[in-house]
C-alpha cells in the first residue's frame, strides 16, 4: 500500500507545530507503523528533536539534509542527490514493546532558508514565474516522495510557518493537511485565510496543479480557560458549516509541561510511555486513530 503523506503547517509560529510532528511521528510508530519525518523548517527543530545535536551536525556536513538534496538537485552540474542518501534510517532512540521506534529523518538546517531564496531567483532568471517555479518543485519532489511512499506508511512533513514554494509544494502533494491551532483570537485570526489560500481563490484558480484536502485543526496547548472554550467550540460549529475551509479533529492537545519534557528528552532512550507520560501518550494514541481513521476512508 502506498504511504500516506501527512503536512503539518500553519502561518503563525509558536503553535505546536512541530510537538505535532514528533508526537504523531512517535504514536503513530508505537502502533507499528514505519514513519518517515520530513523536516522543511530551517530551525530544525523537528530534527534536533530526533537526531540530537551532534547527529544532526554531521547530516548538515555530509549534505545529507533537504537543502543538501535541493542543492544537489538544482545547482550540481553532476546530480548525485536523492531522498535515500540523505535519509537516516532508524533515527529514534525512543523504544516500544521491545523494539525502537521505526522513524527515519530527512533533515533539515539553517541553510534551507538561504537555498530556497536561490532557487527562487535562479528559476526566476530562467523566465519561469512563481507558478512554474512550484510546478518545478512540485515534480522534483514528488518523483522523489515516490519511493519514500513505498518504504514508510506515514511520511509526516515538518513545515515551516508561512506559506513558502516548499510548504506549498507539500501541502499540494498531501493526503492530510494538519493545522494545529491554539484557540486563542491571535493564534485563530486569520485561519480560514490560511486554510482557504491554496483551495480556493486567485493562487487555487490559478495553479494546475490539485487542491489539497480540506485541511483538519488541531486544538493545542488548550487551557481549562474560558477563552479557550469559547474559540474550542467557535471552531467546532464553524467546520458544520458548507462554507468552511476546514475541519476539526476531536482530539485536542492540552498544555502541559510534559510536552516540553518531552521534547527535551534528545540525547535518552526512554519508552514511548515514559517519555510522553501517561496521559499525553494516551491523547496521542487518540490522535493516531483519529488520524487512520480520516486517511483511511472510515470518515466522511
Amino acid at each position: 500500500m502506498k504511504g500516506k503523506v501527512i503536512a503539518v503547517a500553519n502561518m503563525k509560529g509558536g503553535v505546536g507545530k512541530t510537538a505535532t510532528v514528533i508526537g504523531l511521528a512517535e504514536a503513530l510508530a508505537a502502533d507499528g507503523s514505519k514513519v518517515l519525518v520530513i523536516d522543511l523548517d530551517p530551525q530544525a527543530n523537528a530534527s534536533i528533536c530526533l537526531a540530537g545535536d551532534r547527529q544532526l551536525a554531521a547530516l548538515i556536513e555530509n549534505g545529507r539534509t533537504i537543502d543538501g538534496f535541493l542543492e544537489d538537485s538544482f545547482f550540481s552540474k553532476k546530480r548525485k542527490a536523492d531522498f535515500d542518501r540523505c535519509i537516516h534510517a532508524q533515527i529514534s532512540s525512543v523504544w516500544h514493546a521491545g523494539h525502537p521506534l521505526a522513524i527515519s529523518l530527512l533533515a533539515s538546517s539553517p541553510h534551507l532558508r538561504l537555498i530556497e531564496r536561490q532557487l527562487i531567483f535562479k528559476l526566476t532568471k530562467a523566465k519561469l514565474d512563481l507558478d512554474e517555479i512550484v510546478e518545478r518543485m512540485h515534480s522534483v519532489i514528488r518523483e522523489q516522495l515516490k519511493r519514500s511512499r513505498g518504504e514508510h506508511e506515514y511520511v509526516l512533513i515538518d513545515c515551516a510557518p508561512g506559506i513558502s514554494t516548499l510548504n506549498e509544494v507539500s501541502i499540494r502533494l498531501a493526503d492530510m493537511v494538519i493545522v494545529p491551532t491554539i484557540p486563542d483570537f491571535l493564534s485563530s485570526y486569520g485561519l480560514q485565510a490560511f486554510c482557504r489560500s491554496l483551495w480556493n481563490g486567485a493562487i487555487a484558480d490559478k495553479s494546475t496543479l490539485k487542491k489539497p484536502p480540506k485541511p483538519y485543526v488541531l486544538v493545542t496547548r488548550r487551557r481549562p480557560i474560558r477563552i479557550h472554550d469559547e474559540i474550542s467550540n467557535l471552531l467546532r460549529q464553524e467546520q458544520g458549516r458548507d462554507s468552511s475551509a476546514f475541519r476539526v479533529f476531536s482530539t485536542e492537545i492540552p498544555e502541559r509541561a510534559a510536552i516540553a519534557d518531552a521534547l527535551g528528552m534528545i540525547n535518552d532512550t526512554p519508552t514511548f510511555t515514559k517519555k510522553w507520560g501517561s496521559e499525553i501518550s494516551s491523547v496521542l494514541a487518540d490522535l493516531t486513530h483519529e488520524t487512520k481513521e480520516a486517511l483511511h476512508g472510515d470518515r466522511s
